[in-house]
């Protein structure tokens, strides 16, 4: 029984980092469960994160906004855009 739970936690933690990888962390979490916990944990580590979606993420919580002039993200309290250098209206 302490080994089910051992397995499920490990599997649970794969598909964390494969969820802060903008990845599925449902798809990692079910493919630790079925194949190995170890398995998973490395797959979400080897992972690409999807870009898209980190960006999404950091734009709806508010920990990032879009620079008007470059599209790319930024922190919100910027007021210069480190990628393109211009500056931002508020």
């Amino acid at each position: 029984m302490e080994y089910a739970v051992y397995w499920l936690v490990l599997s649970l933690i794969a598909g964390v980092i494969a969820s802060k990888k903008g990845r599925s962390g449902v798809g990692f979490f079910l493919l630790s469960v079925f194949l190995s916990p170890l398995i998973g944990i490395v797959c979400a580590f080897i992972a690409t994160p999807n870009q898209r979606r980190v960006d999404y993420r950091k734009v709806r919580t508010g920990t990032g906004k879009k620079c008007p002039h470059c599209a790319e993200i930024i922190k919100p309290d910027a007021k210069v855009c480190h990628f393109c250098k211009r500056e931002l209206l508020e």
